[in-house]
């Protein structure tokens, strides 16, 4: 009888063994297939931030190139300007004809004038010589708003024209002459042998109350003509 009850006892205890080792593996599977869920997850975060961190770089990259390379287009440009610049600006030399200052005798000067281009050196020079000598014993028959608008040619003949304000000159017949024949002397060295003065573009009756400005003006010999000393 104790035999009997001693194998009841055991089977029953095997079959609560078995049991709890049958339970304790089905939740150890579910451990698992949880760990396995949360890897899975976590190893698509990993791949999304490494492809967000590869576009933010690319990104910036092409952003870096695109300001270096407009940096680079702004410098060229700069560059071109100031190349271009630099070759349409034209130094000369040239002859200028002056009064001294007792308004008796005509003095050859030279000086050095800028313009934009060749065409316009002609104009510099006239206008050099509306601002005046840098010779102290010379002197310039004008005021400074004095202004040279334009040099052409119509059959060989330079027309010059100068603002309104050049019939302000308060000066005598003699100064008057002087003036006349020093522009004419100017122009000369351009190849014109005759030059006409014109107002605002326009052909004018007289110059200076009397003088006649319907014809042009022959330019004297530069060479009967001395600088100062």
């Amino acid at each position: 009888m104790k035999r009997l009850l001693y194998l009841f006892i055991t089977a029953i205890l095997s079959l609560g063994i078995l049991a709890a080792c049958g339970q304790g593996e089905e939740q150890n599977q579910e451990n698992t297939g949880d760990e396995a869920g949360d890897t899975e997850p976590a190893e698509d975060d990993v791949q999304e931030d490494t492809e967000e961190g590869t576009e933010d770089a690319a990104e910036e990259t092409e952003e870096n190139t695109t300001e270096d390379s407009a940096d680079e287009t702004e410098v060229e440009q700069e560059d071109t300007v100031e190349t271009d610049s630099s070759e349409e600006t034209v130094t000369e030399t040239v002859t200028l004809y002056f009064s001294d200052n007792e308004l008796l005798e005509t003095y050859k000067e030279e000086q050095e004038v800028e313009a934009d281009s060749e065409e316009e050196i002609p104009a510099a020079a006239l206008q050099a010589w509306i601002d005046g000598p840098e010779h102290e014993e010379l002197t310039s028959h004008f005021q400074e708003d004095v202004e040279v608008q334009s040099v052409e040619e119509s059959d060989g003949v330079a027309e010059v024209s100068f603002s309104e304000s050049f019939l302000d000159t308060n000066a005598g017949s003699s100064a008057e002459m002087a003036i006349t024949e020093q522009i004419a002397l100017i122009m000369e060295q351009f190849g014109y042998e005759e030059t006409k003065i014109l107002i605002e573009g326009e052909e004018e009756s007289s110059l200076f109350g009397h003088m006649d400005a319907t014809e042009p003006i022959t330019a004297e010999n530069p060479d009967d003509y001395e600088s100062i000393e």
